[in-house]
This record gives structure tokens, sequence and C-alpha cells, in this order.
């Protein structure tokens, strides 16, 4: 068994003095069923109050037919509508996730297995990994890959949604959130073995890690 030697959580506005912790290799991690359940209910309600809303527009709009009536729709009717057909999908893979008792991911000191996609991605393979932040949260790592390879991923899940639906052959995403690791572990493991094989880091939309 292999550990890596990684900086420990940094406590509310200190950054330094932060005494290292130690994590065992291979670091098996599974998703947090309470979380997916709780965010797949959440979804599902948007996605069903977002329909009644879309509905609601198109009526009005059939029974008032007037110029400033088609504005509200169409101002409205794009977010509403892509809320209301998205949702569903987020919440039946939250709901999927929830359900499963096997490890979603393991970080070996030779790579990572993303059971999600059903990928295996050695550490030799990756030139560069970029960790990405939203609304201050990190949520994803993008590997670059020195070769293409097969890393399908799904628009839908919490941590890539948004994404365009096609990818470079030489990337994976690898969504970190809500799982039963902290983000700022599964980053800072992944950061180490990356940079001991070779690659490089880079941060966006968020505070540099800490090295």
């Amino acid at each position: 068994m292999e550990t890596v030697l990684i900086p420990g959580v940094p406590p509310f506005g200190r950054s330094h003095a932060i005494s290292p912790s130690n994590v065992e290799l291979p670091l098996e991690v599974r998703t947090n069923a309470s979380l997916q359940l709780l965010y797949g209910l959440f979804t599902l309600s948007a996605g069903v109050v977002s329909f009644i809303v879309v509905a609601l527009m198109l009526w009005m709009l059939v029974l008032h037919p007037s110029e400033w009536i088609l504005w509200i729709v169409m101002v409205g009717l794009l977010p509403a509508g892509l809320v209301a057909i998205s949702a569903p999908a987020t919440a039946w893979i939250c709901i999927r996730d929830a359900l499963r008792t096997d490890p979603v991911m393991i970080l070996r000191a030779d790579g990572i297995e993303d059971r999600r996609a059903g990928t295996t991605i050695p550490w030799v393979t990756v030139s560069r990994a970029r960790i990405f932040y939203c609304r201050g949260q990190l949520n994803q790592i993008r590997l670059t890959l020195r070769t293409p390879i097969h890393a399908p991923y799904n628009p839908f899940r919490f941590g890539t949604m948004g994404y365009p639906w096609r990818r470079r052959p030489n990337t994976a995403r690898i969504p970190v959130v809500l799982l039963d690791v902290k983000p700022y572990t599964l980053a800072q493991v992944i950061l180490v073995l990356v940079k001991r094989h070779g690659g490089e880091i880079t941060v966006v939309g968020g505070p540099r890690l800490l090295t």
C-alpha cells in the first residue's frame, strides 16, 4: 500500500503552518448518497415548476395574444424551457448515483479509474490537470492527455453540467462533487500524482491550491 502526502485542509483565513496529511492509495471514492438524493429531489422539483411556468406562459399567449405578452414569453420561455428539459435527466443521474454502493472512482499510484465514464487513465498520459471552480466551489478536474482516449462524460451530472456535448479527444472531465471524499482532497491527490509523472497544474476560477 502506498501513501501520498498532501497539504491539510486550510482553516478559514489561513494559508501557512498547515499540517500535511497522508492519503492511502488506492483511494476508493463513493457517492454521497444523502446529498445525491437531496440534489436529485430539488432538481426534479425545479423541473416540475419550470414545466408549469412554461405551460402558463403559453396559455397566456393563447388567451391574450398581445405584443407585450409575446415579449414576456420570449424572455422567460428559454430559461424555463431549458430547466424543464434538463432537470429530469439531472435528477435521474443523481438518484441513480445515490443508489450505487460500489466505488465510482479509484485513485491509484499509476492512474485514475472513473467508473462513471468507464475510463481508466494512466498518469503518464496526462500532460496537464486543470482545476475548475464554479461559484467559488471546486467542481471538476479536466485532464489534458498526451494521446487521444475514449473518455465520455455526462453533461447532466453535477460537476460537468452545462458543458458542450462534444469534447476534444485528448481531454477527460472528472466531476468531484457529491462524493464521500472532499473535492479539496481529491484535487490535491490528483495534483501530486500528475506532477509526479511530469504533468502541469493550472487553476481556473478559484484560489491556487497549496502544493
